[in-house]
């Protein structure tokens, strides 16, 4: 029995120490100054380290977004008129990056001018994200390549924004640089940008917008009375349960914000870094499914390049929080109340996001509504849930939700979702003790 016991803690010694034994193991995503990195990414310090706190709200200063437009020119890479300033994930600054970059340009006829971003003695580096900052008064940019410093169309993931008034925002990422390592020349051309001698021409996409579209509504909608009231107390401090005449609303619904990848509120060129490193990977092998979930965007069942549309098509939006707005059934929008901020009334929203970051978790809200008349017969509310961003003070545009409630004493139930246009209820979608009233 011994010697049984001896060879079979033998066994296990030598299994953990073969190679991929490991690679399952707890990541490390989520440990302060780390990237909270991908399972399976190189380690590598990139974000500045965060508090591990209670999600307690964020002030309005923590709410404001630095944009590259405040960017001091004096920090960046200059040539002709043309900045160049590289980011970290979260988009600020990043000048150690700086240092083996080189930004040249030239004339070209007809009044085009030729930019170009190359590297000098650069590391191993895996990824690249870098603004461009030019006066759209003056030029247009027409056409974006990428070069070879970080390997040729099988070795990365190339992303490059001309749409942004002002702006050329550049996201070069490596695929799965914990097998492919990082980039293998030491110089060479990153990207080349042509610009036209006119002013800005395209359909602008601005960086100050929220969440918009019908495909970013809040999901997963469902509202229950709350259990337990706590404005009712005993003398002795303690809390009582509901008060009979109570009908107090909780709402709760999941966030969507469409090719935010790394799941920072932020739609940006960062996103790319999520799908290099999961790149290939399943969101159904029952291997670390969440992380490969969340990358799957168009959900066709496998991380690759063609997730990347969703970041072209939801660029830069942001979400902080979202917006409730309360109405009776029978009111017109006009007339709906902005509800305030349970623990923050000065805070413009109605619930912030959570400020602890988790790369991983679908962000769940509820927001307490107990301003409700109490008592009396069964009611109909409307409530909308707008997408939300703080920095700007921008609602999401065609991505806000009502969902019609009817609330009594003893119960809530939603009778209907829906994105602002309703459509005919039939009686049998009704319950059978909403009270009568004429079809919309």
């Amino acid at each position: 029995m011994l010697r049984a016991l001896k060879t079979t803690i033998g066994l296990l010694a030598m299994l953990a120490l073969l190679p991929g034994a490991r690679e399952a193991s707890a990541p490390t995503f989520g440990t302060p100054g780390n990237t909270q990195a991908v399972p399976g990414m190189v380690q590598r310090k990139r974000l500045p380290e965060r508090e591990l706190k209670d999600d307690i709200p964020p002030s309005l200063e923590e709410l404001a977004k630095l944009r590259v437009y405040d960017f001091d020119p004096k920090t960046g890479i200059g040539v002709d008129g043309f900045t160049l300033w590289t980011v970290d994930d979260l988009l600020n600054p990043a000048p150690a990056e700086q240092a083996y970059l080189r930004l040249t340009g030239k004339n070209l006829e007809h009044g085009d001018y030729h930019l170009v971003v190359h590297t000098k003695a650069a590391p191993a580096v895996e990824d690249l994200f870098f603004y461009i900052r030019y006066d759209q008064d003056l030029w247009h940019p027409r056409q974006i390549e990428t070069g070879t410093a970080l390997g040729f169309k099988g070795d990365k993931l190339f992303f490059g924004k001309l749409n942004v008034p002002g702006v050329v925002c550049v996201g070069v990422s490596r695929i799965r640089p914990d097998i492919n390592g990082g980039m293998k020349l030491a110089e060479g051309v990153v990207c080349e940008v042509v610009f036209k001698e006119r002013e800005f021409n395209y359909k602008p996409v601005f960086l100050a917008h929220a969440p918009d579209k019908p495909r970013n509504r809040a999901t997963n909608i469902q509202a229950y009375l709350d259990p337990v009231i706590p404005k009712y107390y005993h003398d002795s401090g303690e809390r009582e349960s509901r008060d009979p005449h109570d009908c107090d609303v909780v709402l709760y619904w999941e966030e969507v914000n469409t090719g935010d990848y790394n799941n920072d509120g932020e739609v940006s060129m960062t996103d790319l870094l999520p799908i290099t490193r999961r790149y290939g990977r399943f969101p159904t092998d029952a291997y670390e499914d969440s992380w490969d979930w969340l990358v799957d965007g168009n959900r066709d069942g496998e991380v690759n390049r063609r997730d990347m549309w969703l970041i072209e098509e939801n660029y830069g939006a942001l979400l902080q929080g979202y917006r409730v707005y309360r109405r009776p059934a029978d009111r017109p929008r006009g007339e709906e109340e902005l509800l305030t901020h349970r623990s923050s009334p000065m805070l413009p929203m109605s619930v912030h996001r959570p400020t602890r970051w988790n790369p991983t978790q679908r962000n769940a809200y509820r927001y307490y509504d107990d301003c409700l008349p109490p008592g009396g017969p069964a009611r109909e509310f409307i409530y909308r849930i707008v997408p939300f961003n703080a920095s700007d003070i921008v609602e999401g545009k065609d991505s806000d939700i009502e969902v019609r409630v009817m609330v009594s004493t003893s119960a809530v139930k939603v009778l209907e979702t829906n994105g602002g246009k309703w459509s005919k209820e039939t009686q049998a979608e009704r319950s059978s003790f909403v009270r009568g009233r004429e079809k919309r």
